[in-house]
């Protein structure tokens, strides 16, 4: 079937044929017309069968021919910013794309002239619960991996979103998208959707199992391989040298950056690479270089590099892209990076098929995992094949892989909506936004749910009577004889858009707070919130962390569990986090901090992003109840976002003076706004790594810029100041947001 012969305007379809799209896949063939005919629709396709333009058709015809608006929720961050680069593509048709994935407390009103808003899960939830009127008004939610319901994290949010967009527009168009998934016809059947349910895809996808120099395929097939010390570099160096790409899939960060560097000097024959100045500067870490980044950077340089969440936005981005343009040919990845990004390769390689989980040692990987990992073998225009190679140890564990994750298929989808922990957040939304004013009011919500779906509600009213009786005792809601209502704490913990245990641990450290209360203290009570992801405590940590226990005792925000319980290592994971974001407030380098800790630069970013957010969480619930306590916690929310000391406040609230810049200033004597009005433009251009442009802006923030005088003791001449000059906008880099509350992403993003 061709694009032309699609119930489309021709305006529609010649921007179609611009990007490439003239002959439909089989799976678009029968999924697009359904989507273009209004009716819902679950998409169940193979990776890289073309699942996105069956969105994006029934997207532009709801834009451009009804003038509707279209809601696209994605999973992750990085996905958005790729579906939204997707639609900017088409929007010289007329319509204006929008990205939200950032502040859970704003409604978000520069959306108001957006046609189409990419946003997560989260986004799109905390959007509603603002009563953001965009919201009210779309005609079309495409629900890309959808299959993410199955997961514990962010399932229930996305089942919770979709089932209010649902209810809120009984004549909204929803369109879900999704792997190959088992049980398919549920979501069809929850959705009132038609089904479309495909294995074609583009590119022949061969899986089998590697064991003693030879690949057996699932058809029969056997493939030798030379045979080398390592097995995992026997395949990737096949393949590099038959031209194509490999994503190698194991199941630790610590094995990730292993294998990259151990393969790196090998691979450097095969593949290396020049870098600049300006790219070794993004994987080394920016500014203040690490360790893990300067190993990025070296493996980079070899054509290879490792991937997982231990490294920062900038730096995954940047191995991302060079991958896509085939500069780097290898990464050595942990699972999450199969989870919908489009990163495919020739050859993907599961080193392993189990992990290690708190609580359950090493626990097998779900066979949906692993066929997203083989997913990503084969790139459409690129690979005349995808193979996809599972590694055994032995001929016993080469027949499991191959009967149980080869010819195995997924898992059933399944609602994890059911349980009082995932329950309180989303029926204190329910009853903050009215949309439930009553137990039966909450039950038949979560009848309308995937949850309510798949079961017959069994149980489930008990476990809403004791969250209702919950959220009573703690002051969120008013149960006056069976009507629910939101109180103002509350009201403002669901805009916060945080557990409601998290907010009643930060409201009783607030009722503890002294003006001598030391800001360790404030960053455990945070740290202990179920919002923020723990540090764990290992046997070399526990001298230091016993050192501050026994140091505060006394003095925390909460009771200390007895020592032997198991909340009391909750208690000390959560110490080792303030303890790390003590560090990086103390301007501490990361390098050290990330040696000193056993973690990633990405994991010290994704902690004091959620520790920023549950800091000014503590803020707004201390203006509720406290508020004579929040000149006291204000400080420690700019601290946690630049990660300085006190002395510093007042410089990295200037645009282009970020962390280093600002104690550059303050130890060559600019210690404050007065400071940099009194010194002339040339004695800060000269500081290292200022220049021209950041000396004349600070001075124009500060009000004294004088285009005659900047550069008056400065031996090297300043610039020409023509009338284009005064005009050209400058760009500096280490912006810092400014100080009106976190930006950061979301609280489950990590």
């Amino acid at each position: 079937m061709l694009v032309d012969e699609l119930d489309l305007s021709d305006e529609i379809k010649q921007a179609l044929a611009e990007q490439g799209f003239v002959e439909l896949h089989p799976p678009q063939a029968e999924a697009i017309p359904i989507a273009l005919s209004g009716r819902n629709l679950v998409v169940a396709v193979p990776t890289a069968s073309g699942k996105s333009l069956i969105g994006y058709c029934a997207a532009l015809k709801r834009l451009l021919e009804e003038g509707r608006r279209v809601l696209y929720i994605v999973p992750l961050k990085a996905l958005a910013a790729e579906k939204r680069d997707d639609f900017e593509r088409f929007s010289y048709l007329g319509f204006k794309v929008g990205l939200s994935t950032g502040d859970l407390d704003s409604d978000d009103t520069r959306l108001s002239d957006c046609d189409v808003l990419v946003a997560t899960s989260e986004k799109a939830d905390s959007l509603m619960r603002h009563g953001s009127k965009w919201i009210e008004s779309v005609g079309l939610t495409i629900c890309d991996e959808v299959h993410m319901l199955h997961d514990p994290g962010r399932g229930p949010t996305l089942e919770v979103t979709l089932t209010k967009m649902m209810r809120k527009n009984r004549d909204m168009q929803v369109i879900a998208l999704s792997a190959t998934i088992s049980n398919a016809i549920d979501l069809a059947h929850w959705m009132d959707a038609e089904l479309v349910r495909s294995d074609w895809r583009p590119i022949e996808l061969k899986e089998g199992v590697y064991h003693r120099g030879e690949i057996t395929f699932r058809n029969g097939d056997v493939r030798p391989i030379e045979e080398k010390k390592e097995e995992v570099w026997a395949l990737v160096s096949d393949m590099v040298r038959d031209g194509g790409q490999c994503l190698v899939f194991v199941n630790s960060r610590r094995s990730t950056e292993a294998l990259a560097v151990r393969y790196s000097k090998d691979m450097a024959g095969l593949a290396g690479m020049t870098l600049t100045d300006e790219e070794i500067e993004i994987l080394e870490g920016g500014a203040e270089t690490t360790a893990v980044g300067r190993k990025l950077a070296s493996c980079v340089k070899s054509g290879i590099a490792f991937h997982n969440a231990g490294l920062e936005y900038k730096q995954r981005q940047f191995v991302e892209k060079e991958f896509r343009s085939g500069r780097i040919k290898c990464i050595v990845a942990t699972p999450t990076l199969a989870a919908g990004i489009n990163l495919p390769a020739r050859r993907v390689i599961i080193r392993d098929t189990a992990r290690f989980e708190a609580g359950s040692g090493n626990a097998p990987i779900a066979v949906m995992e692993i066929k997203q990992m083989c997913g990503r073998a084969g790139r459409p225009g690129y690979d005349p094949y995808g193979e996809a190679i599972l590694m055994a140890k032995s001929e016993e564990d080469a027949q499991h892989l191959m009967e149980d994750y080869i010819e195995c298929d997924s898992e059933n989808i399944m609602s994890k909506l059911g349980n009082e922990k995932t329950l309180r957040t989303h029926i204190l939304g329910l009853i903050a936004t009215n949309e439930a004013s009553s137990i039966d009011d909450i039950i038949d919500f979560l009848r309308d749910t995937f949850y309510g779906c798949q079961s017959n509600l069994y149980g489930v009213e008990g476990a809403v009577e004791n969250v209702v009786e919950f959220l009573a005792e703690e002051g969120m809601i008013a149960d006056e004889d069976g009507v629910l209502m939101p109180l103002q704490f509350g009201k403002r913990v669901s805009d916060l858009y945080i557990d409601p245990e998290s907010a009643v641990i930060l409201r009783d450290a607030v009722m503890l707070i002294k003006d001598t209360t030391d800001d360790m203290m404030l960053m455990h009570a945070v740290a202990y919130t179920p919002d923020v992801m723990g540090l764990y405590p290992r046997k070399s940590d526990m001298d230091a962390l016993f050192e501050l226990y026994d140091k505060y005792d006394g003095q925390f925000l909460m009771d200390v569990p007895e020592e032997g319980d198991y909340h009391f290592e909750y208690f000390l994971s959560a110490l080792k986090v303030a303890m790390m974001a003590s560090e990086w407030i103390d301007e501490r380098e990361e390098d050290v901090i990330t040696a000193q800790m056993g973690i990633g630069p990405g994991d010290i970013r994704s902690r004091v992003d959620n520790m920023e957010w549950l800091t000014y969480a503590m803020i707004e619930i201390a203006t509720i109840c406290r508020p004579e306590t929040v000149k006291r916690i204000r400080p420690l929310l700019t601290r946690l976002r630049y990660g300085v000391r006190n002395e510093l406040l007042e410089l990295v609230l200037l645009k282009g003076v970020g962390r280093s810049k600002a104690r550059t200033l303050y130890d060559n004597g600019i210690r404050n706004k007065a400071d940099i009005v009194n010194t002339d433009a040339g004695t800060i251009a000269a500081l290292p790594r200022f220049g021209h442009a950041l000396a004349r802006s600070l001075k124009e923030q500060t009000g004294s810029w004088n285009a005659a005088q900047a550069y008056a003791s400065y031996d090297e001449p300043g610039p020409v100041m023509t009338e284009e000059k005064k005009e050209e906008k400058v760009v500096i880099e280490e912006a810092p947001v400014p100080d009106k509350g976190p930006k950061q992403t979301s609280l489950f993003d990590f």
